[in-house]
């Protein structure tokens, strides 16, 4: 026997709330009924994968990677498109679900749908996991009956998207990493190899280079002062993190990544990618053009490009084509604003998207391998033209020694 619980409305209109023990919610059901109760919610409490059971496993996984949703969505529009009812389908997506994090929603979901709720409606309860265009296309397809086509055309606008954003957070992150083990290991020479050879070279008793007194007098400050220099170097991180992450420092860390040689370049590619995705994705889904513009706004993640949607909708609601609004945005390039021109007059304004996504997305994958190739080079030669100063600097005193630098 399983316990559940219930909130409900009873013959007389009144809300009613408690528990029954049965063999399953069918039975549950019948119970209800026969004591005259329309139920409202239902629980099942001794059931381990119910939402009661997993409460703390979601608050330990509150969010879910964008692959588990992915996944999700390609799986459940397999089984719909396969004939099989929209809370089966879900039963069965969550029995499958190997990602913990989406475990606990998807039961919820399917609890929630099985008791009547919309399945869009279900969904817009997580906004983190969900955005605006995930649910307005369910909704679309829900009303349509095209459920099963909504579902695949979510799969590969989600796939676009994530594919799009590593490469450009990769191409990004690339030189940085790179950087960092280089001073790492710069950092190592000094604080370790230059004390051996100083051992050496001081022993000689002979008057040292400059670029050797110099590179010892750094070596002695890192050792004397290597602790309050970790403790500033971990609280200037830590404050940069938390600044990076505050609406203020959001905004200008988009302003200022629009502006850097290249890699603006590159990341106002895929801002473009990005939004002309979306676009296309709501309008060949049935959206209105302004519901679109107002539902891509909520998904962009990138300030620049919020404030030049912003612009769209105002101007689009005073009687302006969406081209026009486009040529008058900076952001956006001709090419692009004349693409769009096309599509609106030919009202094939999706498809016309459609294509300026799929050229841009080329074009960010072409700039990501160009960068690849672009910045080896120059990290080497910068990284080695330290390490080969600081060794230099130490066989010096070595070459003088030798009578090989008078």
């Amino acid at each position: 026997m399983a316990e559940f619980q219930y909130v409900g409305i009873n013959k007389d209109g009144r809300p009613v709330k408690g528990k029954l023990e049965a063999p399953g919610s069918a039975e549950f059901k019948v119970a209800l009924r026969n004591l005259g109760i329309r139920p409202l919610q239902i629980k099942k409490m001794s059931d381990p994968n119910s939402v009661s059971g997993l409460k703390s496993l979601m608050k330990s996984n509150k969010i879910v990677p964008v692959e588990a949703v992915i996944t999700a969505t390609r799986q459940l529009q397999v089984l719909i498109g396969a004939g099989i009812p929209l809370v089966q389908g879900l039963e069965m997506l969550t029995d499958q679900s190997a990602s913990l994090a989406m475990k606990p929603i998807l039961i919820e979901v399917k609890e929630k749908v099985s008791q009547g709720a919309f399945l869009w409606e279900t969904l817009s309860h997580y906004p983190l996991v969900f955005p605006k265009l995930y649910v307005a296309l369910i909704k679309a397809g829900e009303a349509s009956g095209s459920l099963d086509q909504m579902l695949k055309r979510l799969s590969r606008y989600l796939e676009d998207s994530d594919r799009t954003k590593k490469l450009i957070s990769g191409a990004m992150m690339y030189p940085v990493i790179v950087i960092l083990i280089g001073l790492a290991v710069v950092t190592g020479m000094i604080v370790f190899v230059v004390p051996k050879f100083e051992d050496m070279l001081t022993g000689a008793g002979q008057e040292l280079p400059l670029p050797t007194k110099v590179l010892i007098e750094i070596s002695h400050f890192f050792a004397r002062n290597y602790v309050p220099i970790l403790a500033v170097t971990f609280v200037f991180v830590l404050s940069v993190g938390r600044y990076l992450k505050s609406d203020e420092g959001k905004a200008l860390k988009d302003r200022l990544t629009f502006k850097l040689p290249i890699f603006g370049e590159l990341a106002q590619k895929g801002a473009i990618a990005r939004f002309t995705r979306t676009m296309q994705t709501l309008l060949a889904s049935g959206v209105t053009l302004i519901d679109a513009v107002d539902i891509c706004k909520s998904t962009l993640d990138n300030v620049v490009l919020e404030e030049s949607v912003g612009k769209i909708r105002s101007e689009i609601e005073k009687g302006k084509t969406m081209g026009v609004v486009l040529n008058s945005i900076p952001i956006f390039p001709k090419m692009v604003v004349q693409m769009v021109m096309i599509g609106e007059s030919t009202g094939n304004l999706d498809r016309m998207l459609e294509k300026v996504a799929d050229l841009y997305e080329e074009e960010v994958s072409i700039m990501v391998g160009g960068l690849g190739k672009l910045i080896e080079p120059i990290v080497i030669v910068v990284l080695g033209s330290m390490v080969g100063g600081i060794m230099i600097a130490m066989y010096l005193p070595i070459f003088k020694l030798s009578g090989g630098v008078e």
